[in-house]
């Protein structure tokens, strides 16, 4: 779709829109005989960073670095509660003739077909330790896992929903530390948990904080990019959230307890948050709080720290001052009827992507019998499809990208279907499905762009924590994707995952293209750039 740019004043100037009473809104004027230049925010940050250098990586490295603790998180009762199924010996009788029975061979299916009980008929073997050998999660108890790790979504859904009040009444960046801090409390508390449902408790806890606090640091991050630089700040984000899956498995590797790997993550939790603590708020927040001189301040301050000092005293910014509370924000997705659309079709595509995303990312254990080496290469797999939307967000743009790694995706789950293995613990189907990981996993990433890009700046916590709601609802029914393996054809599974793709891919394809388009700041720009001529004739009236 066309770009519809919001102003068109003859010397290249923008001036701010007259405001619709019932909006807020309200432009910023310069004083009589003042001669100052008009420019948006977009053109102040553009300038500021005209082009990268090595003191810009480190400002956005130093954001991002903060990002992988939630994914950490996520994964850390996929080490603290494994069952280790191939690692017992008997201790009966009965055990024993069971044992020979079946040539000798050490597996789930020997221990759960015959009802064999820990302690009585077998001793586990383990060097590691396990809240599901404490607590006797095996065979039909097993099933208890999953909802440890879903309990994280829910968690994570509550935090989404009240994260937009957070932002709106703290702003982006004491948001996200607000968040960060209660997830690390939630991860610490794991060191003295002796009881399944406390275990859930604080799994509801983790999520709650880690989402709160990586939806305010994507924020803050995506609103000091250039327009040019959008897609590879987005993607570091990714790139470093990848990094938190690698982190962990390595950390679970080393470490023997799974309560001193609770305490790990911890650790680095508030190692990772100190970052944040010294980076500046969101000048765009503070412009849409009408708060325009501390936005001056932090655009200079960021002009300093990107190598590119400038002077804004003699510049007027020209921006929306939009102070809503959440009930106005919500009646706004009723009268900007396309921001509402959007929205929709975004919270579809975010869902099912996170249902397949987190259906492949706890089921290695179930494609792959080495636990370690099949997570490892999942993660590295993530980062490697993170890293691989820059150049194709470049290439294709958001909306043809998403729609690029879905097909990717859908042809992985097909080709992944025959029985084929190469050598006694790899399959087509492993190699396929981590090819297809990677495809979902890179379309999950540019779809937190797409999102940053179509939601005005005045709703963009709303939107995004909506879009991440309706994920975390897919991130919860995600790990129990991988139980079909355990009362269907292993094809079925691919099957289910290809239509679910070829439905997200249907959404994104009635999505607008906001490649080299600027970022909307209010619901009217959105309808403006959608073409509707109601807002059209508005802004021109509002020029003349």
């Amino acid at each position: 779709m066309d770009e519809t740019p919001l102003k068109s004043e003859p010397e290249d100037q923008e001036t701010p829109l007259k405001s619709e009473p019932e909006d807020n809104e309200t432009p910023l004027k310069s004083e009589p005989g003042e001669q100052k230049e008009s420019l948006t925010i977009d053109d102040i940050v553009d300038r500021i960073v005209p082009s990268i250098n090595i003191r810009l990586i480190l400002l956005f490295l130093a954001m991002t670095w903060t990002t992988w603790n939630t994914a950490s998180n996520i994964y850390i009762v996929v080490f603290t509660g494994f069952i280790p199924y191939t690692e017992w010996e008997c201790v009966s009788e009965g055990c024993w003739e069971v044992l020979e029975q079946a040539n000798n061979t050490i597996s789930k299916n020997v221990m759960c077909d015959n009802k064999l009980i820990a302690g009585e008929d077998f001793n586990w073997t383990t060097e590691r330790t396990s809240f599901a050998i404490d607590w006797g999660f095996y065979c039909d108890q097993d099933v208890k896992l999953p909802v440890v790790t879903s309990f994280f979504f829910v968690g994570a859904c509550l935090g989404l929903l009240c994260s937009t009040a957070i932002f709106d009444r703290v702003g982006r960046k004491y948001g996200a530390l607000i968040g960060i801090s209660l997830g690390t409390l939630g991860t610490a508390i794991g060191i003295f948990v002796n009881h399944y449902y406390l275990m859930l408790a604080l799994r509801v806890i983790q999520g709650f904080g880690q989402f709160i606090g990586w939806t305010g640091v994507y924020c803050l991050i995506v609103e000091f990019a250039p327009t040019k630089l959008r897609n590879p700040v987005s993607a570091s984000c990714l790139i470093m959230w990848s990094c938190g899956y690698i982190v962990i498995v390595c950390l679970s590797y080393t470490i023997t307890s799974w309560r001193f790997i609770f305490l790990a993550a911890a650790i680095l939790n508030v190692v990772t948050a100190i970052p944040l603590i010294f980076l500046p708020k969101s000048p765009r927040f503070l412009l849409v709080q009408g708060k325009e001189e501390e936005a001056k301040r932090v655009l200079a301050s960021f002009s300093r720290a990107a190598g590119n000092p400038i002077n804004l005293e003699e510049v007027e910014i020209v921006y929306k001052k939009r102070v809503l509370t959440f009930l106005e924000q919500v009646k706004d997705f009723n009268k900007y009827r396309t921001m509402a659309k959007e929205t929709f079709l975004l919270t579809i595509s975010w869902f099912i992507i996170a249902v397949i995303f987190y259906g492949y990312a706890f089921g290695w254990g179930k494609i792959s019998d080495d636990l370690y080496a099949s997570y490892l290469l999942g993660a590295c797999g993530k980062f490697i499809a993170f890293s691989s939307t820059i150049p194709v967000c470049k290439w294709l743009g958001p909306r043809r990208a998403i729609l690029f790694f879905l097909a990717i995706a859908i042809a992985s789950n097909f080709i992944a279907m025959p029985d084929l293995m190469f050598g006694e613990k790899w399959s087509l189907e492993y190699v396929a499905c981590l090819i297809g990981s990677m495809g979902v996993s890179a379309a999950f990433g540019v779809i937190y762009l797409f999102t940053s890009e179509l939601a005005p700046t005045s709703h963009r916590g709303m939107v995004l924590s909506l879009s991440s709601s309706s994920a975390r609802i897919g991130s919860f029914i995600g790990p129990y994707m991988s139980l079909m393996y355990n009362v269907a054809d292993r094809r079925v599974p691919l099957v289910v995952f290809a239509v679910l793709m070829a439905v997200c891919g249907l959404a994104a394809w009635f999505q607008p293209d906001t490649t080299g388009r600027r970022i909307p700041e209010t619901p009217k720009d959105v309808e403006m750039y959608a073409g509707k001529k109601k807002y059209q004739e508005i802004e021109n009236e509002a020029k003349a």
